[in-house]
């Protein structure tokens, strides 16, 4: 079973790995089986003989298992079995700081909720406290809940979808306009049993009561079924559950009749989609089911009395929602597919979370990845943010700065800290300046931040110790010389991620983004013209769409799990951060090695990167370096540099290439975006790259980074060659990048009389 080993996480989803020590108690266990396999047998034991087995099921229907009680702290063995195959033996090690998430079977999940309705984010004894003391969202929400009154109450069934295939704009002209339009009619809806909760005005409940009566006409089957427009089916389902909830008591009894047989079809294909196709988080990953997980449950919860199979769906969801989720993260917090499609899928996962917590006193807030996320955002995310990156999505909406606010300050709410609240309230100052295009603006709140305590009180943040932070988990990182201060923050996010290029995510290990004083500088380039469009797939998905290295114009591997990539090595003390990114595997069609070093000196506030690059056997390649930006680049071919203007910041790269090289300006993307979804926000990029001449099968390359603001005086930098070696001179400090590349050693670093070796171990001193 040895060759299920693969450093992608979704090509080997065991848990815990051999020798974890898992952040959460009781760990979740979880392998990958071979196909066919349909029972399996699990073994925990104290010692590596298993004399004494503490768990050992023998008739498992699917590879995970959650133990419902934590584990005593200590080391323990793990193995599984199938059809008389044993897998290799695992250890893992429970310390006694893991967060402890005990979670019963779901059968007491609802004998615990309240009985009647409403059960979703509060009880029914706590409706007429709502009323009399009302969130301060009320008086916003009702306006919005008297705009929702004015519109129909009636929702036409979908049309068919004609094929993506063969034509996508015939697909996307009307399957957009279908997924923003369902999505608005169910969200109004929301609003309007959000209002009837508030007030006890029963024409807003009634209100919510006919849209949800009309979407019950629709046939399950028909063109809003899940394989046909998933968008339209979970539009249904994503608030149309706990609006039924909410306004349970006024529905008539044929309305009710109907919005439960609507539901529980809608269940049982959502479970046949997701159970009988695969197993969540073990061989299946695809984003839209992240939703649908979440959305199987809260029906579950809603209409259980309704649904005898409700219970079952529920059970099958323990394991997944409690411990294998999520399966695009780890512990500490960063999301592979980036903020934009990390605020969409962890927001909705607080849906689950919230409803358990507050309807069954269940925590699973209490897992280390809630606190870590919002610290992720905090750290790769400035609210000061022009570019969101990495990852589909990147436009800088109201709806978005607003959304993100919300979570976090759901994070700090449901795990009781302040930590976060400065951080929520500048993402909601600077939404008050943006906007979103009409299409995407939804009414409504944040229902589970509406009915969620009180914010806790405001905690000072410590002074910043340090300036580097790695999410080694996703492979993200970020430098923030000052998270306090935008005017004076320089900030390089940077990308090299296990989670390869798959899903929303591109063929861009290695990549990065830099800002300067509240300004981007460099930005991975193209646009999210539409999933598989033209633009998307043939620029945005290509490596010289991004801050990378590209190899004679070759990408790294594209929509590959085989594209993994890490960074390592972090390192920081008082005059420098170090980390290196390693892509060795991403660039495998035609490199054993890629790797890019990055230092940031603190004084003069400068980045250095040396690229290492060794070709394959008899495959050499031209060393492409590639920048990206909103603004024009100018260069000087003689000093073999590069400089843009942003208002009031500014960049400057010096190569480290004494050899022939030459540089290549382009503006706009081949091919252009379809259509502008952006609200004007899709302005025209500009790239550089830089080629030392020459194919080779091994180069190390360097580039000083300068970013100026007008705080910052650009750092000085002189260039020399000696030899084979390249030379920079920064102020005091003297960086040298030896020639070739595969060496142990690619760079010497002298810092204040100290001295640094740059090599397969990280920065070393001497």
């Amino acid at each position: 079973m040895k060759n299920t080993r693969h450093p992608h996480p979704h090509l080997d989803p065991r848990q815990p790995r051999n020798g974890q020590i898992p952040r959460t108690n009781p760990p979740v266990f979880a392998w990958k089986p071979r196909e066919g396999q349909r029972r399996f047998a699990l073994q925990v034991a104290r010692d590596p003989d298993f004399t004494n087995p503490v768990i050992e099921l023998g008739d498992l229907t699917d590879p995970l298992h959650l133990p419902k009680q934590a584990l005593p702290p200590g080391t323990y063995w793990w193995r599984w079995s199938a059809d008389g195959e044993q897998s290799q033996v695992f250890t893992l090690t429970i310390d006694t700081d893991a967060a402890i998430v005990e979670i019963p079977p779901a059968d007491e999940w609802l004998a615990r909720l309240p009985q009647n309705h409403p059960r979703i984010y509060l009880q029914p004894d706590q409706s007429a406290a709502l009323r009399a003391d009302p969130p301060p969202q009320w008086p916003a929400l009702r306006t919005e809940a008297e705009a929702q009154m004015l519109q129909s109450h009636e929702i036409a069934e979908p049309e068919f979808l004609p094929s993506r295939d063969n034509n996508y704009a015939a697909f996307w002209k009307i399957w957009y306009p279908t997924m923003w339009g369902t999505r608005r009619f169910v969200k109004g809806a929301e609003t309007l049993a959000l209002a009837w909760l508030l007030s006890g005005e029963e024409r807003f409940g009634r209100a919510a009561c006919q849209r949800m009566a009309s979407i019950a006409q629709w046939d399950p089957e028909g063109s809003s079924h899940i394989d046909h427009n998933d968008e339209a089916h979970m539009s249904v389902i994503w608030h149309g559950s706990h609006v039924c909830d909410w306004v349970w008591d006024l529905f008539t009894e044929s309305e009710r009749a109907q919005v439960i047989e609507q539901f529980r079809r809608r269940g049982q294909i959502t479970f046949e989609h997701m159970h009988d196709l695969g197993h969540y988080g073990i061989d299946r990953f695809d984003s839209h089911s992240g939703r649908e997980i979440v959305f199987l449950a809260q029906l579950a919860l809603v209409f259980h009395e309704h649904i005898p199979e409700a219970g079952a769906w529920l059970e099958w969801l323990r394991p997944v929602l409690c411990g294998l989720w999520p399966s695009w993260a780890g512990d500490d917090g960063a999301w592979a597919q980036g903020p934009s499609y990390g605020l969409a899928y962890v927001t909705i996962m607080t849906m689950f979370a919230s409803a358990l917590k507050r309807g069954t006193g269940i925590d699973l807030y209490r897992r280390p990845f809630w606190q870590n996320h919002a610290r992720w955002r905090q750290w790769c995310l400035p609210p000061y943010a022009e570019w969101m990156g990495f990852g589909d999505h990147s436009e800088r909406w109201a709806t978005s700065w607003n959304n993100n606010a919300d979570l976090v300050d759901l994070i700090g709410r449901e795990t009781g800290t302040g930590e976060f609240n400065d951080y929520v309230a500048d993402f909601r100052h600077i939404a008050e300046t943006l906007t979103t295009p009409p299409e995407r603006q939804l009414s409504g709140v944040n229902a589970q931040l509406l009915l969620a305590p009180a914010s806790a009180k405001k905690i000072d943040a410590p002074a910043q110790d340090r300036l580097l932070r790695v999410f080694a988990d996703t492979g993200w990182a970020a430098l923030r010389s000052d998270r306090t201060k935008p005017e004076r923050d320089i900030a390089l996010i940077f990308r090299s991620s296990p989670y390869g290029a798959i899903s929303h995510s591109h063929a861009n290990n290695n990549d990065f983004i830099l800002h300067a004083g509240g300004k981007v500088l460099a930005m991975p380039s193209g646009y999210y013209a539409g999933y598989g469009s033209d633009h998307h797939a043939h620029w945005v998905w290509h490596t010289k769409s991004h801050n990378c290295l590209t190899l004679s114009d070759a990408s790294q591997l594209m929509r590959s799990p085989e594209s993994v990539g890490h960074i390592v090595h972090a390192y920081e003390n008082e005059h420098l951060t170090y980390f290196c990114g390693i892509a060795d595997q991403s660039y495998q069609d035609r490199a054993t090695r890629c790797r890019r070093h990055v230092i940031y000196l603190k004084r003069p506030q400068c980045f250095a990167m040396v690229d290492e690059f060794v070709a394959r056997e008899n495959m050499a390649s031209s060393l492409q370096w590639n920048i990206h930006s909103w603004n024009p680049f100018t260069v000087d071919e003689n000093q073999r540099s590069f400089s843009l203007d942003r208002d009031h910041a500014s960049l400057t790269g010096h190569f480290l290439w004494g050899g022939n090289g030459f540089f290549s300006l382009t503006e706009g993307w081949d091919p252009p975006p379809m259509t502008d979804k952006g609200g004007g926000q899709w302005a025209m990029q500009y790239h550089l790259r830089y080629t030392p001449s020459g194919l080779t099968e091994r180069r190390n390359l360097g580039v000083i980074l300068c970013p100026g603001h007008k705080h910052l005086e650009k750092a000085m930098v002189e260039t020399r060659r000696e030899g084979t070696t390249e030379v920079a001179q920064i102020g005091s400090t003297e960086l040298k990048v030896f020639g070739g590349g595969g060496a142990d050693i690619v760079a010497e670093l002298l810092i204040e009389r100290t001295r640094f070796v740059i090599g397969d171990q990280g920065l070393v001193r001497l």
